[in-house]
C-alpha cells in the first residue's frame, strides 16, 4: 500500500511539474533554490565561516590534561627517594597544562582578518554565479519565445500551401490549370514543411538547454508563459564612462578580485611576524602515584603530597628555520602583485564587455530597423504577387518566390525583435543586476 502511494504522489508530482508553465521569473528562481554549483557555492562559504570562527578561537589559551602509567622492572630511581632500586614497580603521571599566547607578530589577529575577508569573497563569488546563471537562463528563455514564434508561423504558412495544393489539384483534375502548377506548390509544401522540421528542432533544443540550466527532466514537455514582450527603448550614450564606474561598484566579480588582493596583503603580513619574536605564558600542575610506597601513604595521599605547579614565561626568537619565513615572504609579495593584476584584468574585461554589450545592442537597433523596412516592402510585394496570382497574371513559381521571400523577411525580422529585447537587457544588467522582460 505504501508502495502504491509513493508511487501515485510520484506521479502527480510529475504530472503537476509537467503540466507547470514557467515564466522567466520562475526560472530564475528555480534556478537559484536548485542549482548545484550555488549551492557547492553556499558550503564554501559555510566552510570560510567554520574558518573564521576557528580563527577567533585561536585567541583562548590551549588547556591539556595528561596522564601516563608506567611499569618499571630493573634498576631504575625512586622518585619519592631519589634513590636507585631494582624491583618491579607501578607508577602513575597526572599532568594539566595551559598555555596562552601573548605575542606572535599579531599572526592571530592577521588570521581572523584574513578569514573574515575570505567569507565575505566568497559570498560575491557566489553572487557572481548567481549572475552568470540569470544571464544564461534569461538567454534561452527568450531563445525559445522566438523559437515558438517562429514555429507557428512556419506551421500557419505551411497549413495555407497545403489548402492551396488541395485547390490547385482540383482545379488540374479538372483541367483548368497545368499540371506544373501543380508540381510548383507541392515543391513549396516540401521547402516549407522542411521549414517547419527545422524551426521544431530548434524550438526542442532551446527547451533542452533551458531544462538543462534549471535541471528538469522531459525537456519536450517544458512549457513556457506566453508574453507579450515590448521592445525596451535604447539609450543612446556618448560612452559607457558613467555606467561602468556605477558596474565597478555592484559587480560581484570586480568587489571579489578587490577582496583578494586584501587577502593577499593579510597573507604577506602574517608571513612577516615569522620574523617577530614569539611570547607565550604557561602554567602546568602535576603529581603522581606509585605502589612501592602504597604501605606507607594511600592513592589520594600520594596525589596531595606531590602536587606541584608552576607559571612560565617563554620567548621564542627566530634564527634560522631554513629560510623558510623568507620564502613565504618573498611568494605572500608575489601573490600581491598577482592579484593586483587579476583585479585589473577583471576591471579590464568588464570595460570590455560593457563596450561590447552596448556595440551589440546599436547593431541589434540597426539590423532591426533594416528587418522591420524589409519585411514591410516584401509583405507589400506580397500581396501585389497574390491578387496578380489570383487574376492569373503571374505563374505559381513568381509567387511562391515573393512568398519565400516575405516568409524570410518576417524571419529576421523576429529574430531580430529578440535579439534586440536580449542585447538592450545584458547591457542593462551590468549595472541594476536585474534581468526583467
Amino acid at each position: 500500500m505504501k508502495v502504491t502511494n509513493t508511487l501515485v504522489f510520484l506521479l502527480t508530482f510529475a504530472t503537476v511539474q509537467a503540466q507547470q508553465t514557467w515564466s522567466l521569473e520562475d526560472c530564475i528562481n528555480h534556478a537559484l533554490v536548485n542549482n548545484i554549483a550555488l549551492k557547492q557555492s553556499e558550503l564554501t562559504i559555510e566552510l570560510n565561516m567554520n574558518t573564521l570562527t576557528q580563527s577567533n578561537l585561536q585567541l583562548l589559551p590551549s588547556v591539556n590534561a595528561n596522564t601516563s602509567a608506567f611499569k618499571n622492572t630493573g634498576r631504575y630511581i625512586n622518585p619519592f627517594t631519589n634513590q636507585f632500586i631494582e624491583e618491579v614497580s607501578t607508577s602513575l603521571n597526572l599532568s594539566f597544562s595551559s598555555n596562552l599566547t601573548l605575542f606572535n607578530g599579531f599572526k592571530n589577529i592577521n588570521q581572523i582578518k584574513k578569514a573574515a575577508n575570505e567569507a565575505l569573497k566568497s559570498t560575491y563569488d557566489l553572487e557572481s554565479a548567481k549572475n552568470e546563471l540569470i544571464s544564461s537562463i534569461a538567454l534561452s528563455y527568450l531563445q525559445i519565445l522566438f523559437n515558438e514564434e517562429a514555429f507557428l508561423t512556419s506551421k500557419e504558412q505551411f497549413n495555407l500551401t497545403n489548402a492551396q495544393e488541395a485547390r490547385i489539384k482540383t482545379l488540374v483534375d479538372a483541367g483548368s490549370l497545368a499540371k506544373g502548377e501543380l508540381l510548383n506548390i507541392q515543391s513549396q509544401k516540401a521547402l516549407e514543411e522542411q521549414q517547419l522540421v527545422q524551426t521544431e528542432n530548434q524550438l526542442n533544443l532551446s527547451k533542452l538547454q533551458l531544462a538543462q540550466l534549471l535541471d528538469l527532466e522531459n525537456y519536450q514537455e517544458l512549457k513556457i508563459k506566453a508574453e507579450i514582450i515590448k521592445i525596451p527603448k535604447l539609450k543612446l550614450k556618448e560612452n559607457i564612462d558613467e555606467d561602468f564606474q556605477t558596474a565597478l561598484k555592484v559587480q560581484s566579480t570586480v568587489i571579489a578580485s578587490e577582496l583578494a588582493i586584501k587577502s593577499a596583503n593579510l597573507d604577506y603580513r602574517i608571513a612577516t611576524a615569522n620574523y617577530l619574536p614569539t611570547l607565550s605564558l604557561g602554567y602546568s600542575n602535576s603529581t603522581l602515584y606509585s605502589d612501592n610506597v602504597k604501605d606507607m601513604f594511600t592513592f589520594n595521599e600520594q596525589l596531595k603530597n606531590n602536587l606541584q605547579g608552576g607559571v612560565s614565561l617563554r620567548l621564542t626568537i627566530p634564527i634560522f628555520n631554513n629560510w623558510n619565513s623568507r620564502t613565504a615572504v618573498n611568494q605572500s609579495r608575489i601573490q600581491i602583485e598577482n592579484s593586483r593584476l587579476n583585479a585589473q584584468q577583471t576591471k579590464n574585461q568588464l570595460r570590455k564587455n560593457m563596450e561590447q554589450a552596448y556595440a551589440d545592442q546599436l547593431a541589434a537597433f540597426k539590423r532591426l530597423q533594416a528587418a522591420e523596412k524589409a519585411a514591410d516592402a516584401f509583405e507589400e510585394s506580397f500581396g501585389y504577387i497574390s491578387n496578380r496570382y489570383e487574376l492569373g497574371m503571374v505563374n505559381s513559381y513568381e509567387f511562391n518566390e515573393a512568398k519565400n521571400k516575405f516568409i524570410k523577411a518576417k524571419s529576421d525580422e523576429l529574430q531580430g525583435k529578440y535579439d534586440l529585447i536580449f542585447k538592450i537587457k545584458l547591457y542593462e544588467f551590468y549595472t541594476d543586476l536585474t534581468f526583467e522582460l
